[in-house]
């Protein structure tokens, strides 16, 4: 009797799993083909990060010719420890904000949320927690202020 209810179950739920990621890598991948559709190419944008850390956690990112160019930021707020390139580097583009999520995929999280703007495609806001009932490791990533610039 166990069997007969328990692996039907198991099924059920790993067909459900399935469905759920193919449909997380469906919106991805529209969302990107919609952003490359716009071929936009310089722009800039406000990436902040929202976490349980410290640093400097909101800064200006510039793309000409679809390359990060530069990120601007109040300096005031840069901690003596955190300089220009450690910001630059980890500041992301929209196709490398794609890029994370991809490969945030493939990686055992606990929970990925990810919203797109509904114009051009582009992620606006990517929550992520890393570890299941951990205290702490909660993450986002908000771009607001996109500006087309050519």
């Amino acid at each position: 009797m166990f069997q007969k209810i328990f692996l039907p179950l198991i099924f059920i739920f790993a067909f459900i799993s399935c469905s759920s990621d193919d449909d997380f890598t469906d919106e991805l991948n529209a969302n990107r083909l919609l952003w490359q559709s716009s071929q936009i190419k310089d722009y800039t944008l406000n990436e902040r990060i929202s976490c349980f850390c410290g640093g400097l956690l909101s800064w200006d990112v510039f793309v000409l010719n679809s390359i990060k160019d530069r990120v601007e930021f109040d300096e005031t707020q840069l901690p003596s420890n955190q300089i220009y390139d450690d910001i630059f580097n980890n500041s992301r583009t929209v196709e490398e904000s794609f890029d994370f999520i991809e490969s945030l995929l493939s990686q055992n999280v606990a929970s990925l949320n990810v919203e797109y703007d509904d114009v051009y495609g582009f992620p606006n806001h990517i929550s992520i927690d890393y570890v299941a009932n951990a205290v702490d490791d909660e993450i986002s990533y908000i771009y607001t202020s996109f500006e087309i610039t050519n």
